[in-house]
């Protein structure tokens, strides 16, 4: 919207300049193309740093623009039309070799990090227990359960209320948390503190990963092609008080194709990150809106669709063996690190400016997604709201691993969804950001 609130204004300012009148032109193609582009760069003091781009094809134009203008002596009528601004780019591509930090063990610190923040707050609470304790009673406590009998800390409260970490007192020597089964990651080494430094004892394994040294990234960034192309015609009515306009948009259309981005870390092919999209496209048809410059525009009508093919995101085997990572691609039913979305498809029709409908797919290996239904507006002048009415959602999990999900969902909770078959049908309504579920 503020590319055509730009055109306008480029508009407006000859018009003032100009005596009463009727000024028509007309334009039938302009732009700049260019071939076989090719740039790179190495930073200073950083020789191992290297960036490159190449874009085998570039146009950007408009054309058939049509122009009038007529100058009264209250308003100033203008009228524009114009297909564009088509684009095209094809085959653009960008590399990068970086010597910096690795971004997938400072993921794994800051996992590790959050793992330990309970069990450190715990023994925190408890050390400060220990304290007054001795000062109260001229000894330090032999286990937890003194400081618990004796009132000095409540185990039905954070951190002592999370039962995945337990805690043993060996003063004078130290405080230890270790995991307990129903933790994430029983394995887990146990949380040392020594009460005689009253520091926390580094894990090897964290110990292990700070001292992890630079890595070369690999960045390789590819588009096959991408084009944009729009029809549209703009009329705007001039006055020394205001400018309103209204916008007619009778195509637009916006692909890419193919778009890929990697990296990887010291060529170690086990920790690539990859990227893939086949294919993005929106398409928009008979869009009509009117505003001024200074305000949000209405939508008085149009269509809408846009959709996403088979998104993938390939996963490093290091962030893959984080704990929490590992038990959300079990659930998934993912075994081959490959995150994978097959279709997200949005149709949108406005009616107009108060009503439309709605239709949204998503589909994954693991659920398959679908709503309908319809919608309300409220529009101003300073911002829209979208409100679902009646708009039924069909879930239909496919994995094993959703299906367990949603069944302890439903026995926690005390209630089952409505199903046919295998699918679950649930009725949503309200704005987009207090929606409501029929039932729930």
């Amino acid at each position: 919207m503020k590319f055509y609130q730009y055109i306008i204004w480029i508009l407006v300012i000859p018009i003032f300049c100009q005596s009463n009148g009727i000024i028509q032109s007309e334009i039938l193609k302009t732009g700049f193309y260019f071939e076989n582009f090719a740039f790179d760069w190495t930073p200073i003091n950083k020789e191992k740093d290297l960036h490159a781009i190449t874009i085998n094809e570039f146009r950007f134009n408009f054309s058939n623009i049509n122009m009038s203008m007529t100058n009264g002596p209250q308003n100033k009528l203008v009228n524009l039309k114009f297909s564009g601004p088509d684009i095209s780019v094809k085959d653009f591509i960008i590399k990068s070799s970086v010597n910096t930090e690795d971004w997938i063990t400072k993921e794994k610190i800051r996992r590790l990090k959050l793992r330990e923040k309970i069990p450190k707050d715990g023994i925190e609470l408890i050390a400060k227990a220990v304290d007054l304790y001795r000062i109260d009673n001229n000894k330090l406590p032999s286990t937890i359960n003194d400081l618990v009998i004796n009132k000095y800390v409540n185990m039905n409260i954070y951190p002592l209320n999370d039962y995945s970490w337990k805690y043993t007192l060996q003063l004078p020597a130290q405080v230890l948390a270790t995991p307990t089964q129903i933790n994430n990651v029983p394995n887990t080494n146990a949380l040392i503190f020594n009460w005689q430094t009253k520091e926390f004892q580094l894990d090897s394994k964290k110990d292990s990963l700070l001292n992890i040294p630079l890595a070369n990234w690999e960045y390789l960034f590819q588009l096959n092609d991408l084009t944009q192309e729009f029809t549209s015609s703009i009329e705007a009515t001039i006055n020394p008080d205001s400018l309103n306009f209204d916008l007619k948009m009778k195509r637009g259309k916006f692909r890419i194709n193919n778009t890929s981005f990697s990296a990887i870390p010291n060529q170690n092919l086990n920790e690539l990150t990859r990227f893939t999209l086949p294919e993005l496209f929106i398409d928009v048809t008979d869009v009509i809106l009117n505003g001024t410059l200074s305000d949000t525009p209405i939508i008085h009508s149009g269509s809408g669709k846009f959709r996403i093919r088979n998104f993938e995101v390939k996963i490093p085997e290091g962030i893959r063996e984080e704990p929490e990572i590992q038990s959300m691609l079990e659930t998934l039913g993912i075994w081959n690190n490959a995150l994978m979305i097959r279709l997200i498809e949005i149709d949108l029709n406005i009616i107009n400016q108060f009503t439309g409908e709605v239709h949204f797919k998503f589909h994954t290996p693991f659920l398959k997604i679908s709503i309908d239904g319809g919608i309300s507006l409220r529009q101003n002048r300073l911002t829209t709201d979208i409100i679902l009415h009646n708009t039924e959602v069909r879930l239909r999990p496919i994995s094993l691993g959703v299906r367990k999900w949603i069944r302890k969902w439903e026995k926690e909770k005390g209630k089952s969804f409505l199903r046919k078959g295998s699918t679950i049908l649930l009725t949503i309504d309200g704005p987009l950001n207090e929606l409501r579920v029929h039932g729930y």
